[in-house]
């Protein structure tokens, strides 16, 4: 009979390798009747199996740090990164946009422009801690026509630091120290001889030539960044022993988010009498980027290959450029409703907050326009929010648990907080009615059954100073089974001729106001806009309340859909809002809870804008 002497080399993990081990050698003739467990001979085992897993282990970590999809050291994805040609983003401070307001002096003959200088310094506080600000670039105040000089600033956190390196042979690259240096800031100048030229961020390889003065920047270990210079056929090379100045800002990210007073520290302008008012506060701090982040970003940028064309591209570009972004969906004037051509749609989601301010959208088509390849041009609108508001009735069997009704409207409560969480709140994303009532059923155990009637609401805000025509698109059917089938339309409560007053619709497309006289409903308008019950629009025309019974100015319009099922479309966002809870033993039939606050993120949004249009759509 020939004994098997040959070593299996199956299985990577400690067990199986020692096993593997012992068998091969108990295999053999001359380890005959030897004890493998509890000898000295066991202990080697050991060794030599944990030594087996240690290279096993590391040989893996070291197969996946070579590809962008498995590694999980910042230097390995940063590394693969840089071959896509792309540079994770680092730190960023927020910026605020001031309205600066000279008291003295007035405009003459020898004084027509004030000039603030770059880097000029402000300071704000947000929770207890002063951060500073500066203004990213030099303003020219000219003066007004009353004599006056008032402009707007823009102020970024961050505190400025400056680096000296001498540039040699055997040093030609510098490592910024500070792992919190914000690379927009970047300010590179070489002193040759007296002799002082500033460098650029390399941003178009196709136009620079030997002479450009060009700086470029990579990642480099520990999360850190590191300038260096062209080789002079790309790039002007510094004369050796060159001083290489580097100015830059170290920021505090997102922890500066907020700021909304500003002090000057010192003279702006070379004057100290001004007022300082905000119009934008502090937004779009953000840490520098994760591993994830750059694993998903790095490769959208190579197939956009610095430019604008395709949606995705768009896409791409925006949230690699605004890193506080949640975010980003986009989508052509061919598919916007109505259809506008030649225009690109945009719709951002803040990291906090709900919508972005109107100079926020400009500074970002500013930079979009760079990327551009074709006269198109970037519309941004704000995001619209489809409340769905669920009425859940459940049946429990309390001989199945120890939880009395409370507690099971309360684990209800917990999975619809979960099931917003997990699957709404991002655009494109879609409400599913099964799996929502899947996620109810699971809540406990003891529950036997569940069922939903489910509702769409939109909430607009409605001026009380003018009266504006407002379209409220639900982009699915209202439900309508025949006409006159009247209330499928429904209203939050506002203030109308004088009168606490609601919405409704009369069941052939007539919307209408109405206030109640006891039980009844006295119609003050019977036509104020219509509603198209197939495409889910509400039309409201000249509508001029005088209050509404929140202090934001929103009025809920609630509906009743053909469909459960709801889509986020373009700039719609879902989320779940106004849920009910009924609690029914499945045993007695008898309704044993009621719970009617669900602590949803819909319950607590806001649009925080009015219109001041004539015309808005929601």
């Amino acid at each position: 009979m020939t004994v098997d002497t040959s070593l299996s080399v199956t299985g990577l993990d400690f067990e199986t390798i020692r096993a593997n081990l012992r068998n091969y050698m108990a295999a053999r003739p001359e380890f005959a009747d030897y004890d493998f467990e509890d000898s000295a001979l066991g202990t080697l085992l050991d060794l030599l199996a944990y030594n087996t897993y240690y290279m096993g282990y590391y040989a893996n970590m070291a197969a996946n740090e070579g590809f962008l999809d498995t590694a999980q050291l910042y230097e390995s994805v940063a590394s693969h990164a840089k071959v896509l040609g792309y540079l994770p983003y680092s730190n960023q401070g927020p910026t605020a946009n001031v309205k600066i307001s000279y008291t003295l002096p007035v405009a003459n003959s020898t004084l027509r422009a004030i000039t603030i200088s770059k880097n000029t310094k402000f300071k704000s506080t947000v929770n207890g801690v002063v951060y500073s600000f500066v203004t990213p670039k030099a303003y020219t105040v000219s003066a007004n026509s009353t004599n006056g000089f008032t402009s707007y600033l823009d102020l970024v956190e961050g505190t400025l630091l400056v680096h000296r390196y001498l540039y040699t042979t055997a040093n030609t690259s510098f490592v910024v120290p500070n792992i919190s240096a914000d690379t927009r800031s970047f300010d590179v100048t070489v002193t040759t001889s007296g002799n002082t030229q500033t460098y650029l961020q390399a941003s178009d390889l196709l136009t620079s030539n030997s002479s450009s003065k060009i700086y470029f920047i990579e990642p480099d270990r520990g999360g850190k960044y590191k300038i260096s210079f062209g080789d002079g056929y790309v790039g002007k090379q510094p004369a050796y022993n060159s001083t290489v100045s580097l100015t830059y800002r170290v920021s505090n990210g997102s922890r500066s988010n907020g700021a909304r007073t500003f002090t000057a520290i010192g003279s702006v302008g070379g004057y100290s009498t001004f007022t300082l008012s905000t119009i934008d506060a502090a937004t779009g701090g953000a840490s520098r980027e994760s591993i994830e982040s750059i694993r998903s970003n790095a490769p959208r940028a190579y197939e956009a290959q610095n430019r604008a064309v395709t949606i995705n591209d768009y896409s791409s570009i925006i949230l690699k450029n605004n890193t506080d972004l949640r975010a980003v969906s986009t989508w052509g004037g061919e598919d916007n409703d109505p259809p506008i051509y030649g225009k690109i749609y945009v719709s951002v989601i803040p990291s906090e907050g709900t919508l972005i301010s109107t100079d926020r959208k400009n500074r970002i088509k500013e930079n979009i326009r760079k990327y551009n390849v074709q006269s198109i041009g970037v519309v941004i609108v704000d995001p619209t929010y489809l409340y769905i508001v669920p009425d859940v009735s459940v049946r429990y069997d309390p001989l199945a648990t120890t939880l009395n009704a409370q507690d099971i409207a309360s684990a209800v409560a917990t999975s619809i907080v979960a099931y917003e969480q997990t699957n709404l709140n991002r655009f494109g994303d879609k409400f599913r009615f099964s799996q929502f009532l899947r996620s109810v059923d699971l809540s406990d155990t003891s529950i036997t059954t569940s069922s939903a009637v489910i509702r769409g609401q939109k909430r607009f805000v409605a001026s009380t100073v003018s009266a504006n025509r407002y379209v409220i698109n639900f982009y699915t059917s209202i439900h309508h089974p025949h006409d006159g089938h009247v209330y499928a339309v429904s209203s939050s409560s506002f203030t109308y001729n004088e009168l606490t007053a609601y919405f409704d619709d009369d069941g052939y497309g007539n919307l209408r106001v109405y206030s109640l006289i006891g039980n009844e409903r006295s119609y003050i308008n019977s036509s104020i806009g219509t509603v198209d019950y197939s495409l889910g629009t509400i039309t409201i025309d000249s509508f001029l309340p005088t209050a509404t019974e929140n202090a934001n100015s929103e009025i809920n319009i609630t509906v009743s859909l053909d469909d459960p099922n709801v889509s986020g479309i373009r700039n719609q966002i879902i989320l779940l809002s106004g849920a009910t809870i009924s609690v029914f033993n499945d045993n007695t039939g008898q309704r044993e809870n009621l719970q009617s606050s669900v602590a949803t993120v819909g319950e607590s949004t806001t649009l925080l804008q009015t219109s001041s249009s004539s015309s808005a759509s929601y």
